[in-house]
């Protein structure tokens, strides 16, 4: 990766690593009990695609994936990516904490956008720890999932609020 990464940027470009977990949206082939907030099935009856039906997430498991998320920020940095993406789109699990369609959670993690992003908040904070104040943080998110009761443009403007307030 460091070899990866220099040759990249050898010539003043900058490559950023995307950091994601599929969440529910995991191949069937892989697992067939993916872990997600809420053990909520993803509708989708796409020919060849196979998703098995997910598991809750425990606090013990939201706390692994946020270290995952901090660790493989930290191998970035160490190799020589200019900054890291947070990958919070497409209905992958950060989304997936996000969306209240599909989190479907009373606890810290759920209800409230404000505890519905707490978790992509907790990625930030402790991988900003870990890095440093110098080194970029993104997140990438849509504006809306356009479910009926998901994740709605105004969730949206508020998270980007809530996440403005990071370091």
């Amino acid at each position: 990766m460091k070899q990866w990464s220099k040759l990249a940027e050898q010539n003043n470009s900058k490559l950023w690593m995307q950091i994601s977990h599929a969440g529910r949206q995991t191949p069937g082939e892989m697992n067939m009990e993916p872990l997600a907030p809420s053990s909520v099935a993803l509708d989708l009856k796409a020919p060849g695609k196979k998703f098995g039906k997910p598991k809750q997430m425990t606090e013990e498991d939201i706390q692994d994936v946020i270290n995952r998320f901090v660790f493989v920020a930290k191998v970035a940095r160490d190799t020589g990516f200019s900054g890291i993406q947070i990958h919070s789109a497409h209905g992958y699990l950060m989304s997936e904490f996000l969306s209240p369609d599909v989190n479907k959670r009373n606890d810290q993690w759920g209800g409230s956008v404000e505890n519905r992003s707490r978790a992509l908040v907790e990625i930030i904070r402790r991988t900003r720890n870990e890095v440093g104040d110098d080194y970029p943080i993104s997140v990438k998110m849509n504006s809306s999932d356009f479910q009926k009761g998901g994740f709605s443009p105004e969730d949206s403007i508020r998270v980007a609020e809530i996440l403005s307030n990071e370091r």
